[in-house]
């Protein structure tokens, strides 16, 4: 029994990290078309490398 806590205790952990991840990940698609407006261009100077 004390097998299965050390294998299914961790992946249950992982598991709602990734589930955690993905739900995010989808909330902030929904909301990023309000911020649109404020995204800049960022210009990448070739000269600094």
């Amino acid at each position: 029994m004390s097998l299965w806590l050390l294998i299914g205790l961790p992946l249950l952990f992982l598991l709602g990290v990734f589930l955690n991840a993905i739900k995010d990940m989808k909330r902030i698609e929904k909301e990023l078309p309000k911020y649109k407006d404020k995204i800049r261009e960022v210009k990448d100077d070739e000269d600094d490398y």
